[in-house]
């Protein structure tokens, strides 16, 4: 997984061609694994949801107070991996952007 630092150190305008299709390489793979996390979280993310809505619906009489409690506290974890998930992806998406770019912009030159 690449770091916020190794990020940072990514100047696309400033690689040359190898240098840009390499971190075009890694970005896109590091994409593929943050969909692939995404999806496991979201599956998480349901059947939290669906454990939950399934309490609420007997009344809490099979989990008690505690156990509606213990569903929504991981309903709600599930939902902050999500957003950070998402968060992660938006830069990956704008770095690749730059990438893409700086590869267009040094053809026209």
């Amino acid at each position: 997984m690449l770091s916020a630092a190794e990020l940072a150190e990514c100047k696309p305008h400033a690689l040359d061609f190898a240098g840009r299709a390499h971190w075009r390489v890694r970005l896109v793979a590091e994409l593929v694994e943050i969909n692939a996390r995404h999806l496991r979280a979201e599956t998480r993310r349901a059947g939290a949801d669906i454990e939950l809505q399934g309490a609420l619906e007997q009344g809490s009489l099979l989990r008690g107070a505690g156990g509606v409690t213990e569903l929504r506290q991981a309903l709600s974890v599930a939902e902050a991996q999500l957003d950070a998930l998402e968060q992660q992806r938006e830069e990956l998406l704008a770095m690749l952007d730059a990438v893409n770019a700086a590869e267009a912009g040094g053809r026209l030159s």
